[in-house]
């Protein structure tokens, strides 16, 4: 019986592995699409290199083998690349050359097989063959994680019910996490992130980067797309810094991971909250700040706790139009730049945010001081602003920060 037809015949995804291995003469490692391992196998086991003796240990990637793939490419790959590949050598996180194929299932990725290289390299043939046989590991990771896959399911059913708000009371929140199977936070935060230009695959090539960052942190989440938003929920035994920190780091790989596509991200991450019915409200306060983002050209804090008077910008933009309310001293600095350059807006803002001192205003800005004071000097010949005033600065400058995009 041929290799091929042998490995059909087994159903066992460590026999199957051990063969592999054997007539190969090299080690073979096999993982579920999350990067979690799932079998291994080496005719010698010297031969293990360190990476793969990481991932034997932790029982799935390290996060700066995760890391140092994203930079290279190498996930991207794993979720696009029909045929086998090659992943040359890494010193610096201990890899050694390797083969690496996707194993699918009726065409979703179940998980991924690497064959480590040795002195003779694969053939062609053997390349070839492990694409063949890439279909039977596909089936094989599936059967082991249907009852996974359903769970996944439950969950992924339960969180939406919270996000469609169908529990009004912790008590019917926890009797569904019960139903549902679920295991609660103690603390949590729902992280959120759109893209300013709709990308239906990209939205969810970043639901799978978020989801791999969490699962190599061990954290207790979940992460779901609903209505074009991506929410992310952040969980763990400590409240604030922790969890916060964590989502700034996943929100980052999120980032990082659009700007190699060419694209970017807006992002919010909401308060951390205890009881698990204000999952709802963090989740309100992430897109909040999204909110905030898209109304005003300024930078904008990620954490809806640091967003001070930038979540009332909103309210403040619909009750201006409302009311057809339109900024006098505003109208007057746009004649005085022809060109709509808005230089004097970006200069006035940021001189009013640093508490009207020049110098670091200047520095924020990136240009000389005397640059500064000339551009206030024209603007106060303007308006005859009166900067004892709290109250006209203060009007001023939320004209500023809701006048729109420039």
């Amino acid at each position: 019986m041929e290799l091929f037809d042998r490995v059909l015949s087994i159903n066992d995804l460590d026999a199957v592995i051990d063969l592999l291995s054997f007539e190969l003469e090299r080690p073979v490692i096999v993982e579920s699409a999350d990067y979690t391992l799932l079998a291994y196998n080496s005719h010698y086991v010297h031969h293990f290199d360190d990476a793969n003796q990481q991932t034997i240990f932790t029982k799935k990637w390290t996060l700066p083998i995760y890391e140092r793939f994203i930079e290279a490419g190498i996930v991207n790959k794993l979720k696009t690349y029909e045929r086998p590949f090659t992943v040359l050598a890494m010193p610096e996180i201990g890899l050694n050359t390797r083969i690496v194929v996707s194993a699918k299932h009726e065409e979703r990725v179940m998980g991924y097989v690497w064959i480590q290289e040795m002195e003779q390299p694969l053939s062609a043939s053997d390349v070839n063959f492990l694409y063949e046989i890439s279909f039977h590991i596909g089936r094989l990771i599936y059967d082991i994680q249907k009852s996974k896959l359903k769970q996944e399911e439950k969950k992924d059913q339960f969180y939406r019910n919270i996000f469609n708000n169908l529990y009004k009371r912790s008590s019917d929140l926890e009797w569904g996490a019960k139903e549902f199977g679920v295991v609660l936070p103690d603390y949590f935060a729902v992280a959120a992130v759109e893209l300013p230009q709709w990308d239906e695959k990209l939205l969810y090539d970043l639901q799978q980067v978020a989801q791999t960052s969490l699962q190599l942190e061990d954290k207790l989440h979940h992460v779901l797309i609903k209505d074009d938003t991506l929410l992310i929920v952040h969980g763990g035994k400590q409240a604030d810094a922790p969890i916060e920190t964590l989502a700034r780091e996943v929100i980052q790989r999120i980032r990082d991971y659009a700007k190699d596509k060419g694209a970017c991200i807006l992002s919010g991450v909401g308060s951390v909250y205890q009881d698990s019915i204000d999952m709802l409200t963090s989740a309100a306060q992430a897109r909040e700040v999204i909110q905030a983002i898209k109304l005003t050209h300024r930078p904008v804090p990620l954490y809806y706790k640091d967003l001070h008077v930038c979540r009332y910008l909103q309210a403040i933009a619909d009750k201006n139009k409302e009311l057809g309310y339109e900024s006098e001293d505003l109208k007057k600095i746009r004649r005085l730049d022809p060109n709509d350059k808005k230089e004097l807006f970006k200069t006035l803002e940021l001189y009013l945010l640093h508490n009207c001192k020049i110098k670091p205003t200047a520095a924020a800005l990136f240009v000389h001081p005397n640059t500064v004071n000339y551009r206030i000097n024209q603007i106060n010949e303007a308006l005859q602003l009166d900067m004892t005033d709290v109250m006209q600065k203060f009007q001023l400058l939320l004209d500023l920060m809701t006048r729109g995009k420039d």
